[in-house]
């Protein structure tokens, strides 16, 4: 059967009666002490269940991990491969098309929502029709904190870059891609959009009313030093300490507390 036949068949097969409407697939290292706050934001918003692919980490996640494993929230993978972040996408997708209308595809430091404070999944059904949604991008800088303040993430960092540092992630529909992608994936029919239904090209302002990430790109400067030190699960790369500070400096343009405002809208 030619493979667009196939994932039209599969997704008719599994729109009837997916078992989640909208799951998020993540690679983590050494994130223990963020991975909560993220899964319950998360859940807030919308999410119905989690795969964690684990990447060498050393920390307690197991123990963070174990109350949300046990509550069915979470399928926790160990993934024990260098610059597994690829491998682990494509792993999720077979694994688990059959169970979710959508995966999101991003990252522990990346908050995903609403800013009108709406429940995700409702918002994705204006695009039932796409492979993919693009949701841009803010990236947020350290606000100041050198060390890791106590309480939440989304309150501690509210600084964050212009429009012009940005770059998006994408919602799959898993039984439409077939080449899943960091940023943007490649779909066997159709193309990903974002939520203005524009396709992503270089140098496009973003847009980021109807869904947006932030993404805590460096949290405090002290947990930036460790980012650096452990290196990245989609390149082998080494990180440049130098390049990675310059960067974080230009992160902390202007206050943008769209999270918090949704967080009172959506409660």
């Amino acid at each position: 059967m030619p493979l667009t036949m196939r994932a039209s068949w599969r997704e008719r097969a599994v729109s009837k009666a997916p078992r989640f409407n909208l799951t998020a697939c993540a690679i983590f290292r050494e994130e223990a002490p963020f991975l909560a706050e993220w899964i319950r934001f998360h859940q807030s918003v919308g999410f119905e269940h989690f795969y964690l692919y684990n990447n060498f980490s050393t920390d307690d996640f197991k123990t963070v991990l174990e109350p949300f494993i046990q509550q069915g929230l979470v399928t926790l993978v160990d993934w024990p491969r260098p610059v597994g972040q690829l491998s682990a996408y494509k792993d999720c997708i077979r694994r688990h098309w059959r169970e979710a209308l959508w995966i999101g595809l991003f990252d522990i430091d990346e908050f995903l929502f609403a800013p009108d404070g709406r429940d995700v999944r409702s918002v994705l059904d204006a695009y039932r029709d796409l492979p993919g949604v693009c949701v841009w991008q803010a990236f947020y800088g350290s606000s100041g904190h050198v060390e890791r303040p106590d309480g939440p993430l989304v309150e501690a960092y509210t600084m964050r870059a212009g429009p012009d540092i940005t770059t998006a992630k994408t919602i799959v529909n898993p039984r439409m891609v077939y080449k899943p992608g960091v940023h943007l994936s490649k779909f066997l029919s159709g193309e990903a959009m974002d939520t203005h239904r524009r396709i992503i090209v270089p140098g496009m302002p973003p847009k980021l009313d109807i869904l947006r990430i932030n993404h805590y790109w460096s949290r405090s400067l002290a947990d930036l030093d460790q980012k650096i030190r452990r290196g990245d699960a989609s390149t082998s790369a080494p990180r440049d300490r130098d390049w990675h500070f310059d960067f974080e400096s230009k992160l902390n343009v202007e206050r943008d507390e769209a999270i918090l405002k949704a967080m009172r809208r959506a409660g």
